[in-house]
């Protein structure tokens, strides 16, 4: 596998779009509900992912096509999504992107980051040295609640992971 990590442009929307409706079926449902991963996963229009591709850092991991993406709001510091392609899935694309996103987040000058992790993403930001703040959980669009841990980092200068 020879991915790169680019930014993400506006006619990478369908491919984003496919890849997190993948990753949440397929990776997610071992921590959630059938009721919950469907509600999760409802299909979004290609314009859902337009304004945080146009105003957020938003990158895709791309190897002949989109296999992951990951978006930093740097209002805040939070981490707002980091989804693999499950046929990716263990590869060090879901690694390159986050640390993608913790380099620019270090360009901007933000001194911590935050994010709410999916129960099956807990280990994964445990080993990139987030902390569990709380138990929590996240309403998604359809109104749904599911489970989720607030976990947080404090950046240092370089890399620790």
């Amino acid at each position: 596998m020879s991915f790169h990590v680019r930014r993400a442009r506006r006619e990478d929307a369908d491919a984003i779009g496919r890849v997190h409706v993948t990753a949440i079926r397929e990776l997610c449902r071992n921590h959630y509900s059938p009721a919950e991963i469907e509600a999760w996963a409802a299909p979004r229009e290609p314009e859902h992912y337009l304004e945080a591709i146009e105003h957020k850092e938003f990158y895709v991991a791309d190897d002949d096509g989109v296999v992951g993406f990951g978006t930093l709001n740097p209002v805040g510091g939070e981490v707002e999504a980091i989804y693999v392609n499950p046929v990716v899935n263990r590869r060090g694309v879901g690694r390159e992107l986050l640390c993608t996103l913790e380099g620019r987040a270090r360009e901007l000058g933000l001194k911590s980051l935050h994010l709410c992790a999916s129960l099956n993403a807990v280990q994964f930001y445990e080993r990139a040295n987030f902390e569990r703040q709380q138990d929590t959980s996240h309403r998604l669009a359809s109104g749904v609640e599911i489970a989720c841990v607030l976990m947080s980092k404090e950046l240092r200068k370089e890399a620790d992971w």
